[in-house]
């Protein structure tokens, strides 16, 4: 089942414009905004809000359509500009032959590196979820919107052919970034302060989700002194890090090691076992992880957004409900890639041990819609990982003293069929064990064992097997 690379290095702009461009990203949507805003009747809407159920009572936001649309392209041609001119990209010497060219070849997987299609199209994605979600548009509705920005720029922003990769990561991971950024900005804001603290949180709002951030100072919502929504908030917003140093190795850690320092931050929006679930990401977790490695600053991201729960027992002692989630994950190290969109249904159990202690529990299936991970053979340009579907299982345990995670043990096993790469399929197993324990206050101590077992079958290849070993130790602020 192995495919063809066809060479394409257009995507890594979009890298460096996401980070470097979004001061011109912002003054150019502002002037979108603007003129398309001025040009529609009756008053800009506020905010998209949180929640429209009934028995909330919270007016349903006022649907711009045409606005999202016009912001869509803005961003894209924001990020086209940058590219050809401050960028010297070849690839944006576009022309409409390129255009036509695009049309008639249709979608090819390219060769970019890991970080660029794994987390930078995600990251780039989420700003077109944004500007519909902003715009008064559901969490499903701003789906198309994401999925129409995403093939516009693929089709029309690049002298390479279109990308499938591409396509799948940008959309599914840019709603799911999206998402998750548009409700922390919303906890963020507070549309009753005033002064520094008013502006304080604007400005940081706006750096958690941009499109948002200028569209609110385009509007004049940043200014505008009105009750905050209640349903902004969620009922808990928790968040900790960690600071330490890890030692990698390969079959032998005392033989293979690898050390260095890390950071890692982490925060639970809502609870997945406990809140009622009434729109998609009433509850999530989310990470990211920095390391001093020398190629790649994030080595370890992952978002876990609840889409849909139904309870089937709850008692005052525990509570077991059916879960529909999506992950979006990503793991980037010196041994080893592996990461993608996914899918995923099962039972989460909570049970309440005392006053402030609980035991927690998943079981989940994971239906991988596209997952990256390493090969092991020397691939095509950038592209040294495959690219397939695959099907696997999720065991979570957690044991927690109120909102600390003292004991935590995961463990996966999952296989993926090779669409395009070096061809066959991977079984990959891994488990994580975390120790982290209060000493002082907030202040807390750690350890943690990492392990990773790739068996990668080839069509054409020898058969190959990883086994990757990692030790932590950290302190952790909570």
């Amino acid at each position: 089942m192995g495919g063809t690379w066809h060479q394409s290095t257009s995507s890594r702009g979009r890298t460096q414009a996401a980070r470097a461009g979004g001061l011109v990203l912002a003054l150019f949507v502002s002037l979108a905004s603007t003129s398309v805003a001025y040009a529609t009747e009756g008053t800009l809407p506020a905010d998209a809000p949180l929640a429209e159920s009934a028995d909330e009572k919270v007016t349903k936001p006022e649907r711009h359509p045409w606005l999202a649309l016009g912001e869509v392209t803005a961003i894209n041609v924001v990020v086209w500009v940058w590219d050809r001119t401050l960028g010297q990209k070849e690839w944006a010497r576009i022309t409409p032959r390129n255009w036509r060219d695009n049309l008639s070849t249709g979608f090819v997987w390219d060769r970019d590196g890991f970080s660029t299609n794994q987390f930078a199209h995600p990251y780039h994605g989420s700003h077109y979820y944004t500007a519909a979600r902003d715009n008064g548009i559901s969490f499903a509705g701003a789906i198309p919107f994401t999925l129409f920005g995403s093939t516009q720029w693929e089709l029309f922003a690049e002298t390479e052919p279109p990308s499938i990769n591409d396509l799948i990561n940008t959309t599914m991971g840019g709603v799911a970034m999206g998402e998750a950024l548009y409700r922390l900005s919303s906890y963020v804001l507070d549309t009753e302060a005033t002064g520094r603290e008013r502006f304080g949180r604007e400005l940081a709002a706006g750096l958690i989700s941009p499109v948002r951030g200028v569209n609110r100072l385009v509007r004049g919502d940043s200014f505008r002194h009105e009750p905050t929504p209640p349903e902004w908030h969620a009922p808990a917003l928790t968040g900790w890090a960690t600071l330490g140093y890890l030692s990698f190795g390969d079959g032998k850690l005392e033989a293979g090691g690898r050390d260095q320092f890390f950071s890692q931050f982490s925060l639970r929006y809502g609870d997945m076992f406990r809140d009622d679930i009434k729109r998609p990401f009433d509850a999530f977790d989310a990470h990211i992880q920095l390391t001093t490695r020398e190629t790649s600053l994030v080595s370890h991201a992952g978002l876990t957004g609840m889409l849909a729960a139904k309870t089937l027992l709850d008692n005052e002692q525990e509570e077991v409900r059916l879960g529909f989630m999506q992950q979006l994950s990503y793991v980037d190290t010196i041994a080893y890639e592996v990461g993608g969109q996914s899918l995923n249904v099962g039972l989460l159990h909570r049970r309440e041990l005392s006053e402030h202690s609980t035991l927690k529990s998943a079981f989940l299936v994971e239906g991988s819609v596209l997952t990256g991970i390493s090969s092991g053979h020397m691939g095509v340009g950038d592209r040294d990982y495959d690219y397939g579907p695959g099907v696997g299982l999720q065991l979570h345990l957690a044991f927690a003293r109120d909102a600390w995670d003292i004991l935590t043990l995961e463990a996966g096993v999952k296989r993926i069929v090779v669409l395009n790469g070096q061809g066959g399929a991977h079984q990959v197993h891994t488990g994580q064990l975390q120790l982290d324990l209060p000493v002082l206050g907030r202040m807390g101590l750690g350890g943690e064992v990492n392990f990773f077992q790739r068996h990668s079958e080839f069509d054409h290849f020898p058969d190959l097997d990883k086994d990757t070993y990692e030790l932590r130790v950290f302190l952790s602020v909570h």
